[in-house]
């Protein structure tokens, strides 16, 4: 297998897990070259995390990867994108896509024009959560007709739900509220706290009913990826059985109730997923053997061999159409910190609250 190269255009956080990968997968994935502005900052990041890094696009054009990875801040993200399309390059984009409709729409048509474009949206390829996806697909759980996630945020959340439910690009109507609630904080990104601060966070509830039929509740608080006190949840009921985390309740044949859960064997030094199984049967494996790579991680280096697949026969691992259809739900999950007043529509529609709103969807040209 030839192996993969690429380059990181922006130098933040986010970068260094392509950094990780390389690392932890030398036989597989080799970051060409890490772009940053400026000099000083290609040395701070070569002396701290031992990365190719690089000043100025010429030397990222240099290194000859076989792609460029976006991975600048989210006001910067489509024009990174499309810069780099219009020299030539294939570009894997980091989330969000783009933060308009005109820029999302910009996207579609230069995808449609034959610029080699994707989206590094990984939750789907998190190790437990790939799981619970083909547990549901097996159709273990009747046709799923309702969902609950409270694990992750915007156009992360709007595709989770679109795959747990099996649902395409459908028509849905959105209803939701933000508020302002009062909380312990107990850790960053970077450190745990133990003071015992209450601080305000944003909560955020919406409530998606789709043209199918089937619906799904959102809810999110901003200090969730970080908090100590917020596990993730996540619930799928179908006709013949329901999910609720690692838990599985279903109908056997004789339409009699089980219960099992799911078996998850982690590594206990890194953390690492090495399997998820359920009653005897492998629902998850690590896709390049074990390498001691965490679940951001290891979803991450599945989307960068997806890429690879992509240039080569045009198979799509995450299609662009899906990720600009999250993106765009993301727009109609947006709303203010509670105050007194309408949403952002304009006035809370009749019998609703003040600061609820009330979204449907509308055209867009990848639907």
């Amino acid at each position: 297998m030839r192996k993969i190269r690429y380059a990181v255009v922006g130098s933040g956080w986010r970068s260094l897990f392509y950094g990780r990968i390389a690392k932890a997968l030398p036989e597989r994935f080799e970051l060409a070259a890490l772009g940053c502005r400026t000099e000083e900052k290609a040395a701070r990041m070569r002396e701290e995390y031992g990365l190719p890094a690089v000043a100025g696009e010429a030397a990222v054009e240099a290194a000859k990867p076989d792609f460029i990875v976006s991975a600048v801040n989210k006001q910067g993200m489509c024009q990174t994108v499309r810069h780099w399309l219009a020299k030539g390059y294939p570009v894997l984009s980091e989330t969000p896509a783009a933060l308009s409709m005109e820029e999302l729409a910009a996207l579609w048509q230069l995808r449609r024009a034959g610029a080699k474009v994707q989206v590094a949206e990984q939750y789907r390829w998190y190790p437990v959560y790939r799981a619970m996806l083909g547990l549901v697909r097996s159709g273990l759980l009747g046709q799923p007709v309702s969902a609950y996630l409270s694990a992750m945020h915007d156009y992360h959340a709007a595709g989770m739900l679109r795959g747990l439910l099996g649902l395409g690009r459908e028509e849905m109507r959105l209803t939701g509220c933000t508020f302002a609630v009062p909380v312990t904080a107990t850790r960053t990104r970077t450190e745990v706290l133990t003071a015992g601060e209450v601080v305000l966070k944003e909560q955020r509830h919406v409530l998606f009913e789709y043209e199918s039929g089937c619906s799904a509740v959102y809810d999110f608080m901003s200090d969730q990826y970080h908090s100590l006190i917020r596990p993730r949840t996540l619930r799928l009921r179908g006709t013949r059985g329901e999910l609720d985390d690692r838990t599985v309740c279903w109908l056997n044949d004789k339409n009699l109730p089980e219960r099992a859960e799911l078996d998850v064997a982690e590594d206990p030094a890194t953390g690492e997923v090495l399997s998820v199984a359920f009653q005897g049967r492998t629902l998850y494996a690590p896709p390049f053997g074990p390498c001691g790579l965490p679940e951001d991680e290891t979803a991450i280096a599945q989307m960068l061999q997806g890429m690879a697949r992509f240039i080569e026969t045009g198979e799509e691992l995450y299609p662009l159409a899906d990720a600009l259809e999250d993106a765009y739900t993301a727009f109609l999950m947006a709303s203010p910190a509670v105050t007194p007043g309408a949403g952002l529509d304009g006035p809370a529609g009749e019998g609703m609250a003040p600061g609820w709103y009330q979204r449907r969807t509308g055209p867009r040209p990848w639907k």
